[in-house]
């Protein structure tokens, strides 16, 4: 009698332990993803201004970072392999951390074509976040380019309103 008494209780909380392990809700991941409408500061053709461009993105809350720089990425601001390492917010404020390929691909566009990419960047993660300011870093440094030294705070670049 005990030996079914205990055989039940085990087939109950494994049933239990299966049933708990199945549900979606238990995951790590439970960021869901979203399609929004953000806007793009995208350079124009001349290289003297960004050009605010809406688009729909499929956007996980805990990536959307990610998923703002693979869309700049997509429409030829920078190379693919472009990546957020990390973007931290605090009081208006953001970090964005990127990898070694952006400071590459800034280093090599020019002078002309890293005021658009940066503008780029700026104008497209100061908008979507309603921050203040923005500071880029690369691999937890400073960025510098043969143009430039990156450690100063950017405001909007170009004051533009999103496209109607």
């Amino acid at each position: 009698m005990f030996q079914r008494l205990l055989a039940a209780v085990c087939a109950c909380a494994l049933t239990v332990a299966l049933v708990g392990c199945a549900n979606p809700e238990n995951n790590q991941d439970t960021a869901q993803e979203q399609t929004k409408t953000v806007t793009l500061y995208l350079p124009d053709e001349q290289g003297e201004s960004v050009v605010p461009t809406e688009t729909e993105l499929t956007i996980k809350e805990s990536d959307e970072a990610a998923a703002l720089v693979a869309a700049l990425a997509d429409n030829g601001v920078f190379p693919a392999e472009v990546a957020v390492n990390s973007l931290q917010q605090q009081d208006g404020a953001l970090t964005l951390d990127l990898n070694e390929a952006f400071a590459q691909a800034l280093s090599s566009s020019g002078s002309t074509g890293e005021t658009m990419v940066m503008a780029s960047v700026v104008d497209t993660f100061l908008a979507y976040y309603g921050a203040a300011s923005l500071v880029i870093t690369v691999d937890g440094n400073t960025l510098e380019t043969g143009h430039a030294l990156y450690d100063e705070p950017f405001t909007r670049i170009f004051d533009a309103a999103p496209a109607a």
